[in-house]
């Protein structure tokens, strides 16, 4: 992410209030996590920009439906309920069936190399998951 959509996201969390604190909780949470320190910057700039993107969502249907007279509570339930609908449609659609598992200790090395060249995983998290295979576990 670059210093201008880091910026740009921080201005926006600041602007939505309380959206900025769930961040801070958010990032702490994955500061607690037992990956990389590049993973825990990828997932927090991630969940920042899906923090952002929920908060305005919000404001925008609220505004919309008091706009179109209906009162605050009734837009926020049309909006939830129209925020979960989607959230289910998109995770459906995402949704991605994972390959069955690997049996042999060769084929689990050869799918951990795999994911380490794409970028999957770092040097230090394949160096640990190929300890683990080797060692059985």
């Amino acid at each position: 992410m670059s210093t201008d959509d880091k910026a740009s996201i921080d201005e926006r969390l600041r602007r939505l209030g309380m959206a900025k604190d769930l961040q801070r909780a958010m990032a702490a949470g994955i500061g607690k996590l037992p990956v990389s320190d590049t993973r825990k910057s990828s997932l927090t700039s991630t969940s920042a920009t899906a923090v952002v993107v929920v908060g305005e969502t919000t404001v925008a249907l609220a505004k919309g439906a008091v706009e179109a007279g209906k009162g605050a509570v009734t837009a926020a339930k049309d909006g939830t309920e129209t925020f979960q609908r989607t959230r289910h449609e998109q995770a459906a659609a995402l949704f991605v069936v994972p390959e069955p598992p690997v049996d042999d200790v060769t084929s689990r090395l050869e799918r951990l190399s795999q994911l380490h060249r794409d970028g999957h995983l770092d040097d230090v998290e394949y160096a640990e998951a190929k300890a683990k295979v080797i060692a059985g576990d």
